[in-house]
């Protein structure tokens, strides 16, 4: 009996050491171990828009819509320590730990986290992020994941991996709460990206007790990881498109000079006559939804005001990079 109860005792300092050994700074503050390793990529995925893809802007207009807005999604996996069964679902932004707390059985437990895709402006490079949000019930002792980013050539298609990473995330009793691991990833080519995290959690024990695949939304950067600007036009009530495809080839441009930019701009002016634009050439300038050098034409559905400042230092620039 005392060799039973010394070698459990032995088995448990050894498991206090393991736990309490730091792998990184914050690991090291809450003994939670975190172990990270870069995967290659070689599969494709189809996207599926986990928030309505409507960003309202701070004036509120429903027609004012950034797609590409930087935003954590939230979700919900939720397990039955009893009958095994589990559910995931996304949480509504008004949805609180609490409220979740309230309505779950105690003999049920969940773990409410979110992910995040946050490209890092003219570095090239992505950030895929996992964070464990809240618990409700009982928690896991143990958290491995996946991470893949995609790119795809067009909005809400199929996307290619383009690589990940696998992650762990366990304590010594539980893991907890505010913990984030992230992924970076190197970009090198336009496309519209977004991350995909596949979780396992575990009990003590290492069993799996539920398991989950999300998606963050997907954002159009360039291949410098600048994510595609967005513009209103007040007037006419229009937002900037994006490009409908992130590989387009170079081509010869069609004419545009004085000629043509005064008959966009008697159009416009005929159809939105109130309209505010001061149509001097320094002040304002006409953009091209698609770009001349990349088979854009005059048509005037191709053609948006803008004000030159923002198309000299933030519009025409992602363009250079895409």
């Amino acid at each position: 009996m005392n060799k039973f109860k010394n070698g459990f005792l032995g088995f448990l300092a050894a498991a206090l050491i393991l736990g309490l050994s730091p792998v990184s700074a914050t690991a090291a503050q809450d003994n939670n171990e975190i172990t990270v390793q870069q995967v290659e990529g070689n599969n494709e995925i189809a996207f599926v828009e986990p928030l309505d893809s409507i960003s309202k802007s701070s004036n509120d207009n429903p027609n004012d819509v950034n797609p590409n807005e930087i935003k954590e999604v939230q979700y919900l996996l939720s397990y039955n320590n009893a009958t095994g069964v589990q559910s995931t679902r996304l949480l509504e932004p008004n949805e609180t730990i609490e409220t979740l707390d309230s309505v779950t059985p105690l003999a049920q437990g969940g773990v409410v986290y979110g992910v995040l895709l946050t490209p890092i402006d003219g570095a090239a490079e992505a950030d895929i992020s996992f964070r464990i949000n809240g618990f409700v019930g009982s928690k896991p002792n143990r958290i491995d994941l996946t991470y893949t980013l995609f790119r795809g050539v067009q909005r809400g298609t199929t996307g290619t991996s383009v690589g990940g990473c696998t992650a762990s995330i366990q304590g010594i009793l539980n893991v907890k709460e505010g913990k984030t691991v992230v992924c970076n990833k190197k970009i090198s080519q336009t496309g519209y990206y977004f991350g995909k995290v596949d979780l396992n959690i575990k009990n003590a024990l290492g069993v799996s007790m539920g398991t989950d695949s999300s998606q963050t939304r997907q954002i159009l950067t360039n291949k410098r990881a600048t994510v595609y600007p967005h513009h209103y036009d007040p007037y006419s009530n229009k937002t900037m498109a994006e490009p409908a495809r992130t590989d387009w080839a170079r081509t010869a441009s069609v004419t545009w000079g004085k000629t043509e930019r005064g008959v966009y701009i008697k159009k416009y002016s005929e159809l939105y006559p109130s309209n505010g634009w001061n149509w001097d050439g320094a002040v304002t300038h006409i953009h091209h939804v698609r770009p001349r050098e990349y088979g854009g034409t005059n048509a005037f559905d191709n053609l948006i005001p803008i004000p030159a400042r923002v198309h000299e230092s933030i519009v025409s620039p992602w363009f250079t990079g895409y």
